[in-house]
């Protein structure tokens, strides 16, 4: 963290060029401690908090939360926007964000979503299907004029594509933009402690940090159920299918590779570098991956006749011949949108389960599967 330090105090110092009514150092701002996430930083003072959101390419963001009661007593400096903790009205444009506030009980802060069909939130359709919550449109370019007219306490937007142009917009209109790359997380539980951002956000972090804390030690617990799991004893796992030509398969790196492994699987991607996703031909992937054991994340596929008859090489690789293909469509919401994509990147103990229960059944007997399902004829 001392190069997040070494900013800080960069941009302290640059406003005790400017007029101001209190200084801050270091001293001051307590670092509050994260266990796994690497894109943010959280950090305390006497009535505020600040959020620093860590980027590679760009300068980082700050932004300042404090109370309402507070408003006007905090020190001056150099960020990006002031929010008022527990903001009535915001703007998502992720679904794991959307379970955010399920799990926090705001829900009810939600006021537009880009492409409400996706989301499967009980009590946020609710919402939707009582028009509480505006939709901005499918595809990459949102109704900036309906976000202005809403006027957002914020907007978190999840740092896919070019979103610099809105950014803009929105800051001219005072309204802050968060940018989310939680998506970068190395470690699963990296990514499910972004919640903690957002508790900050709504004024409950001691909420965020209780809800946080149980999933990290649930992972922990499914963990330790196959530690013992020696080599020779851990199944192979193919992952990914194909769209076109190209087949995708997550990088050594990735969230879904870690959580294979966790589970005591052996991933046969797990050579290739990155954190995103792999792109492999059809013969590459049959040579390294056609006598894998078990085929997991095979799209949205509803059944193995749907697989085939969508591409009719999959006949080829043996895990398909034994039927142990799994894949994470069970959850499927109202309109076609499933909990996977939701729910499940902040819950990685439950994705972790669900992958022992498909690898090793005797290690996860009481569990009941809560995004992956096999598929069938």
């Amino acid at each position: 963290m001392a190069a997040i330090r070494s900013l800080i105090f960069v941009l302290l110092f640059v406003s005790s060029c400017q007029p101001s009514t209190q200084r801050v150092s270091l001293d001051t701002l307590e670092e509050i401690a994260l266990q796994y996430a690497e894109g943010f930083s959280l950090f305390r003072g006497d009535n505020f908090y600040i959020i620093e959101i860590i980027h590679q390419k760009t300068k980082n963001q700050l932004f300042l939360v404090h109370s309402d009661e507070d408003k006007g007593k905090f020190p001056e400096i150099p960020i990006d926007g002031k929010i008022v903790a527990g903001s009535h009205k915001v703007i998502l444009s992720a679904t794991p964000q959307v379970a955010h506030l399920d799990y926090l009980d705001a829900e009810e802060n939600l006021m537009a979503f880009p492409d409400l069909d996706l989301i499967t939130s009980e009590k946020t359709r609710k919402r939707i299907n009582s028009n509480k919550i505006i939709d901005l449109g499918k595809g990459p370019a949102w109704d900036i004029e309906k976000i202005i007219d809403i006027q957002p306490d914020w907007v978190m937007v999840s740092g896919f594509g070019e979103t610099s142009q809105m950014e803009n917009r929105l800051n001219s209109a005072k309204i802050p933009v968060i940018i989310n790359k939680e998506y970068q997380e190395k470690h699963p539980l990296g990514r499910a402690e972004w919640i903690k951002v957002t508790g900050v956000l709504l004024g409950k972090l001691e909420e965020a940090e209780a809800v946080y804390n149980k999933i990290a030690n649930n992972y922990k617990i499914a963990q330790e159920k196959v530690s013992l799991i020696s080599s020779e004893d851990k199944p192979t796992v193919l992952s990914g299918s194909m769209y076109k030509d190209i087949w995708y398969a997550p990088a050594k790196g990735s969230w879904a590779a870690k959580i294979i492994g966790d589970a005591a699987g052996k991933y046969l991607f797990d050579q290739m570098e990155g954190t995103g996703s792999l792109t492999l031909n059809y013969e590459f992937v049959l040579d390294q991956a056609g006598q894998a054991d078990f085929w997991i994340g095979a799209a949205d596929n509803a059944s193995l006749g749907s697989m085939v008859a969508q591409n009719p090489k999959y006949i080829d690789f043996e895990a398909y011949k034994k039927k142990k293909v799994y894949t994470y469509t069970l959850g499927k919401g109202e309109k076609g949108g499933y909990r996977y994509f939701e729910e499940g990147y902040l819950r990685p103990d439950l994705v972790l389960l669900d992958m022992i229960k498909i690898l090793h059944p005797d290690k996860a007997v009481d569990h009941q599967f809560r995004y992956f399902q096999k598929l069938e004829d």
